[in-house]
């Protein structure tokens, strides 16, 4: 049904437990992006009103989740920045689809949020990650511009004017690629990991799936 791009309903918004839905990703090959460095920060950007959309998108207890291999490959990027005095913070890793339909509703250029009517986003199979910079202590540092500033600003070629930003920019950058992402030219923060091509020709993980409401009677047919 994913290729006639049936588009999943709206995510409730109720609390949820992270227990259970920790549980539940497991079996999708999600784990928390903490999973093998506990001193990954996570500061999930859609679950606050603190995003460029303004709206809280994933209900409260929602980890951050990324596939298996992905959540390997950010503590390895965590260990390399760390003797800079530097660690990464998360700011989304898996979205579930009815959010990235819910999102691109609000921002209808593919530039910069995939069109799920033509292609899921890596997000929705934990395979794409935005981040951002802490020091050691977890204090945000600046960066070239804001998560989803939708501007030249966002762009991983963009370092503005301050020395500083252009270096962290550059250690972040050397960070993931190190570990075995790969940079997305339009958006700074945003880090993708293509070592499994296989995982994206598929269907992407739905919040049902893990335990976010439950599946409209049309996916309820095919599963």
């Amino acid at each position: 049904m994913v290729g006639c791009r049936a588009m999943p309903p709206r995510l409730p918004l109720d609390p949820v437990s992270r227990p259970t839905i920790v549980e539940r990703a497991k079996r999708h090959g999600l784990v928390p992006v903490e999973t093998y460095d506990a001193s990954i920060r996570t500061a999930l950007r859609y679950a606050t009103p603190d995003n460029v959309f303004k709206k809280v998108l994933y209900p409260a207890g929602f980890p951050a989740l990324a596939a298996d291999r992905t959540a390997k490959k950010l503590a390895a990027a965590n260990r390399f920045l760390k003797p800079h005095g530097l660690r990464l913070l998360v700011l989304d890793a898996y979205r579930p689809p009815a959010v990235q339909w819910q999102i691109y509703k609000m921002f209808r250029d593919d530039k910069y949020v995939a069109d799920p009517r033509k292609k899921w986003s890596k997000h929705c199979y934990g395979r794409a990650v935005d981040v951002a910079l802490t020091d050691l202590s977890g204090r945000l540092l600046e960066m070239p511009g804001t998560f989803d500033d939708f501007s030249k600003k966002a762009a991983a070629a963009y370092a503005g004017t301050d020395p500083a930003v252009r270096r962290r920019l550059t250690r972040l950058q050397q960070a993931m690629t190190a570990a075995g992402f790969s940079i997305y030219d339009d958006e700074w923060w945003h880090f993708n990991d293509l070592s499994d091509p296989a995982a994206l020709a598929g269907r992407p993980v739905f919040g049902w799936q893990i335990g976010l409401g439950t599946p409209p009677a049309i996916y309820q047919i095919i599963e």
